[in-house]
């Protein structure tokens, strides 16, 4: 899976345009996938650059909230590539604004980043959307409790086919009656 994000990945750096130092400023990734509704979402660009059709619909939406730019990258990357409508945040208050506005189907967080804890946020998120699962991936040694706020919690560095299978999960959850 690692071979498929590098190479995603350095189409994607390769694509797109840099600045006059080549870097770029922090909390910013040069590649970001948004949700769009209505007519705007049938019509979307690939990898290359090219229109290609999509069933918004037929996609389910998850939002990344994730303070690492290259673990945000990897995470939007590896979800596009299992076929999800995928948007990204830097921090918990962009994270809490992309809820309104992207309506995301499942969220998926890191626990620890600074200024909104991962507490704080996914308790934000339950107070806004009760019911929308959560997934938090954390290298933190926390020790979740039964009580917190979240759906399911994944260890980094993460197995691409698990977090798959718990999206899957909990979406399939999420949507019977």
């Amino acid at each position: 899976m690692d071979h498929v994000v590098r190479r995603r990945r350095q189409a994607v750096l390769a694509a797109a345009p840099s600045n006059r130092t080549g870097s770029q400023p922090p909390g910013t990734t040069r590649r970001r996938i948004s949700i769009k509704s209505g007519a705007e979402s049938a019509l979307r660009t690939n990898h290359a650059g090219q229109p290609k059709q999509t069933k918004s619909s037929s996609r389910p939406r998850i939002l990344v909230i994730e303070d690492d730019a290259y673990a945000r990258e990897a995470l939007t990357l590896l979800l596009d590539y299992y076929g999800y409508d995928v948007t990204a945040a830097s921090n918990g208050n962009d994270g809490l604004a992309l809820v309104t506005d992207a309506g995301p189907d499942l969220v998926v967080t890191d626990w620890r980043m600074p200024g909104l804890s991962g507490l704080a946020l996914c308790m934000a998120l339950r107070q806004r959307r009760d019911t929308m699962p959560i997934i938090v991936v954390t290298s933190a040694d926390e020790v979740f409790s039964s009580e917190q706020p979240v759906n399911a919690r994944l260890r980094k560095p993460i197995d691409p086919p698990l977090l798959n299978q718990v999206i899957s999960d909990e979406l399939r959850t999420q949507r019977r009656p």
